[in-house]
């Protein structure tokens, strides 16, 4: 809903409680009323009332509309974890917008570790050193725009609507149910898209830290550790396809 028309409905409506509790045919709360009761009621809640009205206004007006995430814009990264950090309380979206975050932390960590090891095998500026570091960033690179994706699916994704058409509900209406249930299968394939996200970027993950693990030990040539790094290649040009 757009924040003006909330703005407006939010204003009507605490206008209409207000008329409610003070008016005389109604209520009929008042600060000079003979009952000391009804008269601190009346004051208790007018003293609450001024605080809640003006932080429901600032709430409405400081809402921003929520914009779809372009993979090359400035900060895309950053701008997808905070919109998953917000859908972190949904009931649909919650458990899968959980896992996206504890992804990028797990790859953050990882990039940190696996520059240190690239760093203690390889010396610097050196073929290897290059081609091993173009791995994670790759890697990086390549989570980046799965999670851009995930936080565009999220914002176009309705729940109150989903969540309606997973029950009965929608049965009551006189739109045909013919074609809410294509709707509803439309929104429960965009859910298995966001999880087939999670799923590539996790075999990644994996990739990634059997790659650190054969890096770290000492006794693996580089011959060796190249396995590890095609078989990455091989996951991030799936995760390409799939996109």
């Amino acid at each position: 809903m757009n924040k003006y028309i909330k703005f407006f409905a939010g204003n009507a409506a605490f206008a209409a409680a207000a008329v409610c509790l003070y008016s005389p045919g109604l209520i009929g709360l008042s600060p000079f009323s003979s009952n000391a009761v009804t008269a601190a009621a009346s004051v208790a809640i007018g003293a609450a009332a001024v605080p809640a009205f003006i932080w429901m206004n600032k709430r409405f007006l400081a809402e921003k509309e929520v914009k779809l995430l372009g993979t090359n814009e400035e900060k895309a990264d950053q701008k997808a974890m905070e919109l998953m950090e917000s859908f972190c309380s949904s009931k649909v979206l919650g458990g899968i917008a959980k896992s996206a975050l504890s992804q990028m932390e797990r790859m953050e960590h990882a990039e940190k570790n696996f520059e240190r090891l690239t760093d203690r095998r390889f010396s610097a500026q050196t073929l290897s050193y290059q081609k091993f570091m173009a791995v994670i960033h790759s890697a990086q690179a390549a989570l980046s725009k799965g999670y851009v994706k995930m936080a565009n699916k999220m914002i176009i994704f309705d729940e109150a609507e989903y969540r309606k058409l997973t029950t009965d509900e929608y049965r009551k209406d006189d739109i045909p149910d013919k074609i809410q249930e294509e709707k509803r299968a439309l929104y429960e394939k965009n859910l298995d898209e966001l999880r087939l996200v999670l799923e590539n970027h996790e075999r990644i993950l994996l990739g990634i830290d059997h790659l650190m693990a054969e890096m770290a030990n000492a006794d693996y040539s580089e011959h060796e550790v190249d396995h590890a790094v095609s078989e990455i290649d091989v996951l991030l040009k799936q995760l390409e396809y799939y996109k």
